[in-house]
């Protein structure tokens, strides 16, 4: 117990049932069992009560109790990263124990101490299921587990909602910086997804100094997954592997890392050279980019012939975009290191020979700018409507950008992420949609008849309902747009040692931070005058260079 942190619930959201000294609860106590206690809390009979310690949590719950009927000391406990989750039975709307057992009955003991469950939650439910009970407790806290490395990279700017934005995808990724990896989710799922984990690795670099859980993801997945096997079994993720691998070094300068892996990245480009035809098609055996653009005999049956053809072609192209990315990013690091690139040029050149479109899906679009297609249609399927992707939105911002749509990758940001604070998120979703937002209740409150639940009512694919995940580290790419792109300062070569700075202010009037290198923070600060130019500040530590 004492690696752990311990939070009081601030606000008792719900309780049903003879229960004496609910208010207790809310008080801050000596977190220790005695013989002679106070401000007790006494479930008396089958009673409810839901609990709200104020931001989503990695972690369990920790009861302290007094004395209790021995026969009748079962209870239910129930997490949730929603109040509505909380109140859900087991496979109702998607409601489960997948990854982390979050809904289960525990028998509890006399002035006894314990930690129950570990998972990703903002409320708990506790029932007492028996007539015959009599539990009196003298605290309920949350037990935990919060990533202790102060943040090195910061943003602040005179837009609000803007920094709560920034400051939520940052605790976002902490939550998920567990057990020295990158994981997908810390409710679900609580795996190394390295084909997930992109967004988080550029966040990551942006907030801390040091980020070890690179390499651990990257010699984690390369050892579960030895060739010719694909990483996490889909094709697309060894690619994602790569990339991360080059960056890892840009990032660090670690080439102990490199060649260590090498053997590995030169494997992985072997096979993925035997699955591009001449004519620069690709034929890997299950192509995937993310959910909403793969097409899915079960999640398509809604759809027209036409809609699924629209969806396929689109997969397609990304894979194309993907490929040549990665295969661009490993020449560099090849060339750099004196490696044979014979074999990458041939790829490179048979990928030349194709010219693939966009056709519905803007995270699609969002990579091809980054495989340098800067087409009409491109930018066109980038404004095609108002929402965007969690996991893709460092690809769709950064793509706007490129294209100067500043204002609108702005705007689109606030209002997608913002919509999420809106409805009471206190981290980053697994996924989300604006329209989902039309008549729905918050998240931290009891659901409203008639309105829309937006946890178990929504959700899509493999995250229907409750199974969704309200804590994803994939949803943490917008830190790395804020401060690459709207603070503006960019590394260059290897090592975080040169930085560019060129700021995109758009319609705010002030930006500054502090950006992490192996030397100290570079901090920046912008301030908009009235003529329309910018007044910039810049503080470099000893060793990091900086042009602007």
């Amino acid at each position: 117990m004492l690696n752990y942190d311990y939070i009081f619930p601030s606000k008792i959201v719900y309780s049903e049932g003879n229960i004496l000294g609910v208010d207790f609860l809310l008080n801050k106590k000596t977190l220790q069992t005695g013989l002679y206690q106070t401000e007790l809390t006494v479930l008396k009979g089958k009673c409810s009560i839901i609990l709200d310690f104020g931001k989503e949590l990695q972690g369990g719950v920790r009861i302290i109790t007094h004395i209790l009927n021995k026969q009748a000391s079962a209870v239910r406990i129930r997490f949730g990263e929603s109040v509505s989750e909380t109140l859900a039975e087991l496979g109702e709307r998607g409601a489960c124990n997948d990854h982390s057992p979050r809904d289960f009955n525990v028998n509890l003991s006399s002035m006894a101490d314990n930690i129950f469950g570990q998972t990703g939650f903002r409320f708990i439910r506790i029932d007492s299921l028996s007539e015959d009970a009599d539990i009196q407790i003298k605290c309920i806290v949350s037990a935990v587990d919060i990533l202790k490395t102060p943040y090195d990279g910061s943003f602040n700017s005179d837009d609000k909602l803007l920094n709560d934005i920034f400051d939520t995808a940052a605790y976002t990724l902490r939550l998920c910086m567990q057990n020295g990896y990158f994981w997908d989710g810390i409710k679900r799922d609580r795996l190394v997804w390295i084909g997930d984990l992109y967004p988080e690795m550029r966040a990551a670099i942006n907030l801390f100094s040091k980020v070890d859980e690179t390499y651990n993801s990257l010699k984690f997945a390369m050892e579960e997954t030895p060739l010719p096997y694909w990483v996490g079994t889909i094709p697309m993720y060894s690619l994602w592997w790569l990339i991360i691998y080059v960056e890892h070094y840009f990032t660090t300068g670690n080439l102990d890392a490199v060649y260590e892996m090498l053997p590995y990245a030169k494997g992985i480009v072997k096979q993925v050279s035997n699955l591009v035809s001449n004519d620069g098609t690709t034929n890997f055996h299950h192509n995937f980019i993310d959910w909403p653009s793969h097409p899915h005999s079960d999640y398509d049956k809604n759809l027209s012939k036409e809609e699924v053809l629209i969806k396929q072609q689109d997969e397609l192209s990304g894979v194309y975009y993907l490929t040549k990315i990665c295969f661009n990013k490993i020449k560099e690091l090849f060339l750099l290191i004196n490696e044979d690139v014979s074999l990458i040029d041939d790829v490179l050149n048979r990928l030349s020979k194709n010219k693939p479109t966009v056709k519905a899906f803007k995270q699609i679009a969002g990579l091809g700018v980054f495989a340098g297609d800067t087409s009409k249609n491109v930018l066109q399927e980038l404004k095609s409507d108002a929402s965007m992707s969690t996991f893709m939105s460092y690809f769709i911002l950064s793509g706007l950008a490129e294209f100067g749509e500043h204002d609108y990758a702005l705007k689109s940001l606030k209002d997608y992420y913002g919509g999420m604070l809106s409805v009471g998120a206190t981290s980053f979703w697994e996924d989300f949609d604006l329209s989902w937002l039309q008549n729905a209740s918050r998240i931290d409150e009891m659901p409203v008849k008639g309105k829309v639940d937006i946890h178990g009512d929504k959700g899509k694919f493999c995250y229907q309902g409750f199974r969704h995940s309200f804590c994803h580290g994939w949803s943490s790419g917008v830190v790395a747009y804020l401060i690459e792109t709207v603070l503006g300062v960019k590394p260059i070569g290897v090592g975080r040692k040169r930085f560019t700075v060129k700021p995109h202010l758009s319609t705010l009037n002030m930006v500054e931070g502090t950006v992490p290198t192996p030397y100290g923070n570079i901090y920046v600060k912008h301030t908009k005058k009235i003529d329309g130019s910018v007044d910039t500040v810049v503080k470099a530590p000893d060793g990091v260079e900086v042009l602007y």
